[in-house]
């Protein structure tokens, strides 16, 4: 029977060293000394925060240390003591402890809140003096651009980054994100404990006002919007990718993310393949009964809040799937949909965003502004709001019916017109 290869690395960046190692179970795992011990035998043993990075790619592993290790080279240089915590201070923890923890994408957008957060009040701030009129002030220079994401700036040598677009001021729900998570950065330092004492006691942003999107933009699409686009899909992807995603998005509301990362073996059309995947996810086998026409597995690596659904899918959405087999033959553990250049690589969700709106344009029809597949993942919510909320979240994937409620499911003119029309 065959081992897996021990592996680690020792990662050295500013002046502070990672230790990399790989887990029992896979997982790559980072451990940092934060000081010494003498053991019983007289010898002094390092003390390490020991962390999971939660996914077993090395070259990733490696670049989140060497960023981990300038943000904790910064921690020590700006420390001061409990008593005066100052916000490179806290980012710096906050970096350390909780970033390496989130997705990718989670992460990203993590470090570019931090830097813009820092460019504005300065690493030395004091957190207890963040007030309203920081606040405003923060707002005031996003709105005028002389804060915007580092993604939005050209690199070191000056040549701009992949993806750049052109800086436009934030709209107040852009804000409200932005200083909605420097407040739950605050709540968790007030869990976070340094040699047995709070980080924070209390959450300055409490009782602070901030901007908030009066009329938020939530497109729905409709259906002959899709129907239109999916006549036009193949002109641009010829492989029929696009097609099968885009039915996908109509017929099982999920995000496109998760629709992109789906694999072949995620794909269960037989009874026995959806009951073995709903054994090995410890889950109700009988359920297999009511899947029909199939079922698809949703990874919790690839689900928004880390959940694992298998769900149901309807028939339209097998009739999709089966096309698309036809024509793309998937077998194992490979991405249903590759990408264009990397074929061992799920196609990225910005690829798949430009082919929508090319085919939307070769159907001659106007850019819904505020979003791309989101808007068929209304649509679906929408179409179900006489269904029970427990049921549409776990078909959709949500975990939170009020987020379903608030920022899904919408009102629609036929019901609102039944409801103007209405007599007692």
């Amino acid at each position: 029977m065959s081992t897996r290869k021990a592996w680690s690395r020792i990662v050295e960046e500013a002046g502070v060293r990672v230790r990399l190692y790989r887990g029992a179970k896979g997982h790559i795992y980072r451990a940092i000394v934060t000081g010494r011990t003498v053991s019983k035998n007289g010898k002094r043993r390092p003390v390490e925060d020991r962390r999971s990075l939660g996914h077993s790619d090395r070259d990733r592993a490696i670049v989140e240390a060497k960023e981990l290790a300038k943000y904790l080279a910064v921690g020590r240089l700006t420390g001061m003591t409990l008593e005066r915590l100052t916000l490179g201070r806290l980012l710096a923890a906050y970096a350390m402890h909780r970033v390496p923890g989130l997705k990718p994408p989670r992460a990203r957008e993590a470090k570019a809140r931090m830097a813009m957060f820092i460019e504005a009040w300065g690493a030395d701030l004091d957190v207890a003096d963040v007030d309203q009129s920081r606040v405003e002030i923060y707002c005031r220079m996003r709105r005028d651009l002389r804060i915007v994401s580092p993604g939005l700036k050209p690199d070191e040598e000056g040549k701009l980054r992949r993806g750049f677009r052109t800086p436009r001021p934030p709209r107040d729900g852009a804000l409200h994100g932005e200083l909605s998570w420097l407040s739950t950065v605050f709540n968790w330092a007030r869990g976070f404990r340094v040699s047995g004492r709070r980080l924070m006691s209390e959450n300055p942003l409490h009782g602070v006002e901030w901007p908030k999107e009066r009329n938020p933009r939530r497109p729905i699409a409709t259906h002959s919007r899709y129907t239109a686009t999916l006549k036009q899909a193949d002109r641009v992807d010829p492989n029929g990718r696009l097609a099968c995603i885009l039915a996908l998005a109509r017929y099982t509301g999920r995000r496109e993310a998760a629709t992109c990362a789906l694999r072949a073996s995620d794909v269960l059309l037989s009874g026995d393949r959806i009951q073995a995947a709903l054994a090995a996810a410890g889950m109700d086998e009988h359920l297999a009964q009511h899947a029909p026409h199939g079922a698809l597995r949703w990874a919790a690596e690839n689900d928004k809040q880390g959940f694992l659904f298998i769900s149901p899918i309807s028939k339209p959405a097998r009739e999709a799937l089966e096309s698309y087999l036809r024509r793309n033959p998937r077998v194992g553990d490979v991405p249903l949909f590759p990408g264009p250049r990397a074929v061992g690589s799920p196609i990225r969700r910005e690829c798949v965003g430009k082919w929508l709106a090319r085919a939307e344009e070769l159907a001659e029809l106007p850019k819904l502004s505020g979003g791309s597949f989101h808007p068929f993942r209304r649509l679906w919510a929408t179409e179900r709001k006489g269904l029970a909320d427990a049921d549409v979240a776990a078909a959709g994937g949500w975990r939170d019916t009020r987020a379903l409620r608030n920022s899904y499911q919408q009102a629609d003119p036929a019901t609102v017109l039944r409801v103007v029309e209405h007599s007692a």
